[in-house]
This record gives structure tokens, C-alpha cells and sequence, in this order.
């Protein structure tokens, strides 16, 4: 009879496990990946649902019950601003249109943006810097001696387009928000 040379059966193949050796790190690859994905996928659930809660706060708290205010003060603001339109106002009346166009921006701040602290540090700064940057473009205007106020195209040029312009950007910049 011929001898065949058989190989025994205990013999490792390498090619076996190399194969195995491939499948187990493509399965530990796939586990840390699924892992990867569902807490990335939950950062951002959780990112999404906290946006959620702020833009519904901003609704609830400010848009819904304060959003009044802002729209009372800032008549209360323009009234006052028309006794500049008066000739030959001295610097007594002129201190006293500040100081109560002062006051109100003083409650504009406690009765409208204050309430943004509990939504967004950003929003509440970005919000008060246009208020700020409005009272004091009103006080510098109404103390500037070169400008004639009781001059209503400057009037209107100085004082009622950049109220009309700021009230503006606020309100855009509360609707715009995306938390």
C-alpha cells in the first residue's frame, strides 16, 4: 500500500487564527463603537433637551409675562425724550430728562432683562449692552451743546431712530435665540 503522509489533527493552522484572531478585534472594534455612538447620541439628546428647556423658558418668562414691560418702558422712555424737543432747555431740565429717562432704564432692566440671569448669562450681557449703549448715546446727546434737539430732523435723526433701532435689535436677538 502507498503511505500518504496525513497530518495529524492537532495541528494549528495559523491561517485559522489569524482569522479568528481578525474576528474578535472587528467585534471589540464594533462594541467600542456602538458604545462611542450611543453616548455621543445621548450628549446630544441631552444638549437638544436642554436647548428645548431654555427656549421655552425664554417664551414662558420673559416673552409670555415680562415682554409687556419692555414695551411700556420704552414709551415711558420715548415721552420723556419728546421734552427735548422743547427750545432752549437749560441744563436743570436737561439733568432732569436724564435722571427719569435714567430710572426707567433702571426699571427696564428689573422688570424685563434681569429675568434672562436664569435662561442665559449671554443673552441677559448681550441684551443689557444695547440698553447701556442706548442710555448713554441719550445722555451724551442730550449734554452735547453742537446739537439742537428742539430741531426735529436732528431730533429725529439723534434720538428717535436709534431708540427705534435698538428696540429692534433686542427684540430680534430675544427671537432669534436658539438656546
Amino acid at each position: 500500500m502507498c503511505n500518504i503522509p496525513v497530518e495529524p489533527n492537532n495541528s494549528i493552522d495559523l491561517l485559522d487564527i489569524a482569522f479568528k484572531f481578525a474576528t474578535v478585534c472587528i467585534a471589540i472594534f464594533n462594541a467600542f463603537f456602538a458604545v462611542k455612538i450611543f453616548r455621543m447620541r445621548d450628549k446630544k439628546d441631552d444638549a437638544e433637551k436642554e436647548r428645548d428647556r431654555k427656549i421655552q423658558l425664554l417664551k414662558t418668562l420673559v416673552l409670555d409675562h415680562n415682554l409687556q414691560h419692555f414695551y411700556k418702558i420704552f414709551d415711558e422712555i420715548e415721552m420723556q425724550l419728546c421734552n427735548l424737543k422743547k427750545p432752549n432747555l437749560t441744563n436743570d431740565e436737561k439733568q432732569d430728562i436724564d435722571t427719569n429717562i435714567g430710572d426707567l432704564f433702571i426699571q427696564l432692566r428689573r422688570k424685563f432683562y434681569d429675568s434672562l440671569i436664569a435662561i442665559d448669562i449671554a443673552l441677559y450681557e448681550s441684551i443689557g449692552k444695547y440698553a447701556d449703549e442706548l442710555q448713554t448715546h441719550f445722555t451724551n446727546t442730550i449734554f452735547d451743546q453742537g446739537i439742537n434737539l428742539s430741531h426735529l430732523p436732528k431730533y429725529d435723526e439723534l434720538i428717535q431712530e436709534t431708540m427705534i433701532n435698538t428696540k429692534s435689535e433686542i427684540i430680534k436677538k430675544l427671537f432669534n435665540y436658539r438656546g
